[in-house]
């Protein structure tokens, strides 16, 4: 086919057909139909929230994603070696309190997080359905540091 003839293919496809053939096209690193294809996507103008609103609201949802992600991950596999421990696996307490740790850490650090980035936690555990169980300061101020920095940074990368 002609570039005249593809392009008004392209033209004719719904945006999620395009968006479809563009992340094929890049996959095959083949830059030049797509953007062929990024060329016949129709431009439109819109009336849209405040863009620093909208980055925020994304930058949270992040933030709720990716801290629900940790907690779950961390208390589930802290749960399973707790069993196996309990059952008499003498290699299971090991990994129970390396997990209890990083879920001890989290907290820390989605504490200090939220407070850095003013937004209530009680709002993100609740969203991520995460249990917003307080947690006592003392047991946090035990947090293994290094722990609570890796979480932190992750979490401020997102939202700070």
């Amino acid at each position: 086919m002609k570039p005249a003839q593809v392009n008004k293919l392209y033209a004719k496809l719904t945006p999620h057909e395009q968006a479809a053939l563009v992340m094929e096209a890049v996959a095959r690193l083949d830059e030049s139909e797509a953007d062929a294809i990024m060329e016949q996507v129709e431009r439109k103008h819109y009336i849209a929230t405040h863009a620093d609103y909208t980055q925020r609201i994304h930058a949270l949802t992040a933030l709720i994603g990716q801290y629900g992600i940790e907690y779950w991950k961390n208390r589930a596999l802290m749960l399973i070696a707790c069993d196996y421990a309990e059952q008499g696996n003498p290699q299971a307490e090991a990994p129970a309190l390396r997990f209890l740790a990083k879920c001890v850490a989290l907290e820390a650090a989605i504490v200090q997080v939220c407070e850095l980035a003013k937004v209530d936690i009680k709002a993100i555990k609740s969203m991520a359905g995460c249990p917003d169980e307080e947690v006592k300061p003392e047991e946090l101020e035990k947090a293994d540091a290094e722990l609570v920095k890796q979480y932190a940074g992750m979490f401020a990368s997102l939202v700070c």
